[in-house]
């Protein structure tokens, strides 16, 4: 069971009375202004004209009361002015310094996140005072934990809380580390785990230092025990330990807060062990949340009622419980409890806080709504889904629209996917294929659509900002590969992407068309697939639940549209992985083949499960789109029929797209190259633990035959050669090894390419070819799919891309690389060509040579059409016709 813990940055305002306050009293006691408005203010420095140091320090002054007094933009205004004299910190250098991080303090408190980092940062540009540069770094962090943007926020307080404890006092220390922490909950990996355990530890050693900090140790073991209690690293023992502990020091110190915190972790704790006493501790956690009447506690409330709401599915009380997670929902985001309807826009998630909780309120409500369906068949619950879905949708959106941190966008597509599996459910139950597509859809290779949209927004840009934007993504690339363990490289990537962020945040300024645009990303419509679509292809779109354990499926062609769904259980995906593996090795005997002919077609069945998806497909091409497990198994080496034993291949072209969205926009995008084809081939490698590759010398000049191009073989075939050719060429092959490891590489013959790599160089090709093992292999991400080298090279942007699923046999695909570029150039489609040219090795081969592991590895993802299309029969005639024309009338003359 998925274990989620609890968010509990709310002990931060339980630690808001030792740092929050304390931290403006300085000065404050000097002056006698602290009843003054906005008018007195003004006339009093106006009269300070010529005495700026004086003006400088009323400023100060007027800006920290303002604060106190909850005027943030007078606050604001002030700290400006006092900013604005200080002449870049010629004048009270500390307090230049200061003033930037009040600024963005000031605008963090009115939950202005975006211009409170924009000033945070500036303060981190200055070096007058070394504590503000510590508090400025936990500041970013805290404005980032409040975005979602996760990761980025503990980046920045591993940076900040070191220097902390060099200049800053202990309980400014504790206050952020705690922070920290829950930051570190929310990512919920045994990384974040060991982060937060590391810093909580020197916690420990403050409190027994400073014995005014008693008061926190609650809060510091209701941290400890959620890093415990979250699935990664979970422990029950220790977390309900640290819980228990918790709830007794603060019942005996009457803190209600903690109290109420200490009831929810363990409420939800014994609610995933499966205890009946969980109700009890929700219900007594609520009653301390009433008797503390803090404004601040409407998170802590609002997770007890999703916890509540749990409580009541697992008594099967479902109008319990979806009145309960509905009140849960309201409280999260601030809307009145008699309000029937929920309705939300920017301004509600702008102000949530607790993002991830708010993500799982969403998913258990759409959990209780397919129950109620299931339960009733009422369509109400359905309607009720897909609202539900689509306000997630936007929420989560919303969240990660200016996130720069790959990984913190990864964590939210891994949400939404399970938020989609609910929605493609409700659609299918109402019967709305083109809602069921377009949920579809959004679940496949946004992240990719969104990079490649913006890469190419910005070719326009002059070309010293495109060579800066491309020199920092490089050095960030390549750091990141390196920097698990080190603390050198991590600091240095650190440092780039704080520079790499004020750079693009400058060019963002002087240059937004070719940045506002990225998060414009809308799901093809169901008819406009069947408008693209020609009388002979077919898209079959697939998607595994493996959630609620379903898999659907959507068929539409030209004229017509077909879903499916079928219930799974884990036979299914062992009958995935035994096909993987009988086809990733040679059958040599007659077992061997009739246990793949069997499981083959077991998965055939599972996959067209009825008579109408057989009938569907009947004489046509098929494009499959698909997730999870089935995006690295081949559709080609599927037999159809167990009397009449056939592979789907025999009467199909078949070919691979990430979505009917990516394809769209991937053909959409110009691509023009002067030069017809390069190919690498390394033959051997300086690596001695990459074999000699002989037949692939063979296979390039083969190739060379039938398509001329340049060749680029043995010690030529280089990575720099690769790099500084590439990009000119309408076909890239390469004939070489790959890996599918963590960071997929491509091996030339001193070199190598990695994945990351490929997200920084630009190509142009129709088509790229990966004649190598594995090169359609790497790591799943939910929501996305194979980070493999074929995503790299749609990445560095290519149309098609021709990769393998397993290590391949050099000789058999030399074989069928010579028949599909024979056939690419006598003007096939490359889904014909490449499909016809397996039909050939079959054709033209036997007994074991007969095996999938030899011809069905390749497979073509992407776009479809000639590399070189004929030339249009009118065009002849229209020439044929103008030479008649002409000749005439030269005859008529004479």
């Amino acid at each position: 069971m998925f274990r989620k813990g609890i968010i509990f940055f709310l002990i931060l305002y339980i630690s808001i009375n030792c740092y929050g306050q304390n931290s403006f009293n300085y000065n404050l006691k000097t002056t006698s202004d602290k009843k003054i408005n906005e008018k007195d203010a003004d006339s009093i420095l106006n009269t300070l004209n010529s005495d700026t140091n004086k003006k400088i320090i009323k400023a100060f002054n007027y800006s920290r009361i303002f604060y106190k007094k909850g005027n943030l933009k007078l606050a604001i205004k002030y700290a400006k002015i006092q900013n604005n004299l200080s002449q870049k910190g010629e004048i009270y250098p500390k307090h230049y310094h200061t003033s930037f991080y009040l600024i963005g303090k000031y605008f963090m408190v009115n939950n202005k996140l975006d211009s409170a980092i924009i000033y945070s940062k500036r303060a981190l540009e200055l070096n007058h005072y070394p504590k503000k540069i510590a508090q400025s770094f936990c500041q970013i962090a805290t404005c980032y934990r409040k975005q979602g943007d996760l990761h980025k926020s503990i980046e920045y307080y591993t940076e900040g809380i070191p220097l902390l404890i060099k200049h800053a006092k202990p309980n400014s220390i504790l206050f952020h580390i705690i922070s920290l922490t829950d930051a570190c909950n929310q990512v919920k990996t045994k990384r974040s785990a060991r982060i937060g355990l590391h810093f909580l530890e020197k916690c420990d050693s403050l409190i027994n230092k400073n014995k005014y900090l008693t008061p926190e140790i609650g809060s510091i073991d209701i941290c400890k025990g959620v890093l415990y209690a979250f699935p990664s690293n979970y422990d029950y023992k220790k977390a309900s330990n640290y819980y228990r502990k918790a709830l007794k020091f603060s019942l005996n110190r009457n803190q209600e807060k903690i109290t109420s915190l200490a009831y929810l972790n363990l409420g939800e704790l014994y609610l995933d062990e499966g205890k009946d006493s969980s109700l009890y501790f929700l219900n007594k956690g609520l009653k301390h949340i009433a008797k503390s009447k803090d404004n601040f506690l409407k998170d802590i409330e609002s997770d007890i009622y999703r916890n509540i709401s749990k409580c009541y599915i697992k008594k099967d009380n479902l109008e319990l419980a979806l009145k309960n997670i509905n009140i849960a929902i309201k409280k999260s985001f601030q809307i009145p409890f008699n309000k029937k309807e929920i309705e939300l826009n920017d301004i509600h998630f702008e102000k949530a806080s607790s993002r991830r909780n708010i993500v799982l309120a969403f998913k258990d409500k759409l959990n209780i709504l397919n129950h109620l369906y299931n339960k009733t068949q009422k369509k109400e619950y359905l309607e009720e889904s897909i609202k539900t879905v689509y306000l997630c949708d936007a929420f989560i959106n919303y969240t990660i629209q200016n996130s720069t941190e790959i990984n913190t966008k990864f964590l939210w597509r891994d949400d939404v996917s399970e938020i989609y599996n609910f929605g493609v459910l409700a659609a299918f139950h109402l019967g709305d294929n083109e809602l069921t597509n377009s949920i579809i859809e959004k679940n496949k290779a946004f992240l990719l659509t969104q990079s490649i949209k913006e890469n190419n927004s910005q070719l326009n840009l002059p070309y010293q900002v495109k060579s800066q934007l491309k020199k920092y993504q490089e050095d960030i690339y390549s750091l990141e590969e390196k920097s698990d363990e080190n603390k050198k490289i991590k600091d240095s990537l650190f440092n780039i992407k704080l520079s790499f962020d004020r750079f693009k945040d400058s060019i963002t300024k002087v240059y937004p068309e070719y940045f506002s645009d990225r998060n414009n990303i809308q799901p093809i419509s169901l008819e406009k697939i069947k408008e693209k679509l020609n009388d002979n292809s077919i898209i079959l779109s697939y998607h595994l639940d493996s959630n609620n354990n379903n898999l659907f499926g959507l068929f539409t062609s030209k004229i017509d549209s077909y879903t499916f769904k079928a219930k799974i259980d884990s036979s299914f995906y062992e009958l995935v992985s035994n096909y993987k593996k009988l086809i990733s090795k040679p059958l040599t005997h007659k077992s061997e083949f009739k246990n793949f002919y069997s499981t083959s077609n077991k998965l055939f069945n599972n996959l067209f499960p009825d008579n109408e998806s057989r009938k569907f497909i009947k004489n046509k091409n098929l494009i499959i789109i698909s997730n999870d497990i089935l995006q690295n198994i081949p559709f080609e080496s599927l037999y159809t029929n167990n009397e009449n034993p056939k592979y789907l291949i025999e009467d199909h072209n078949i070919s691979y797209a990430y979505s009917a969205s990516f394809l769209d926009f991937n053909n959409s995008i110009k691509r023009e190259t002067s030069k017809n084809l390069a190919a690498f081939a390394p033959v051997s490698f300086s690596n001695s633990e990459l074999k000699l590759l002989q037949a692939t010398e063979a296979e390039v000049k083969t190739i060379d035959n039938e398509i001329s191009g340049d060749l680029f073989t043995n010690t030529n075939a280089t990575k720099t050669n690769f790099l500084n050719n590439s990009s000119d060429y309408k076909i890239l092959h390469l004939a070489t090894h790959a890996s599918s490891s963590h960071n997929p590489a491509i091996y030339f013959s001193k070199d190598t390419l990695h994945l990351h790599e490929l997200y920084t160089h630009k190509t142009n090709a129709d088509l790229v070819v990966l004649s190598a093992c594995e090169s359609n292999l790497g790591e799943l991400k939910k929501g996305e799919g194979v980070f493999s080298l074929s995503r790299g090279f749609f990445y560095s942007g290519a149309k098609s891309v021709i990769s393998s699923l397993w290590n391949v046999n050099d000789v058999s695909t030399s074989s069928i690389m010579k028949d599909f570029y024979k056939n690419l150039n006598n003007n096939q489609s490359k889904s014909e060509a490449l499909n016809n040219a397996k039909r050939n090795y079959l054709k033209e081969h036997s007994l074991s040579e007969k095996s999938p592991y030899y011809w069905a590895s390749f497979v073509l993802i992407g776009d479809t059409s000639p590399t070189y299309p004929a030339t249009p029969y009118w065009i002849y005639l229209l020439g044929v016709v103008a030479l008649f024309s002409f000749t005439l009338f030269f005859y008529n003359r004479n």
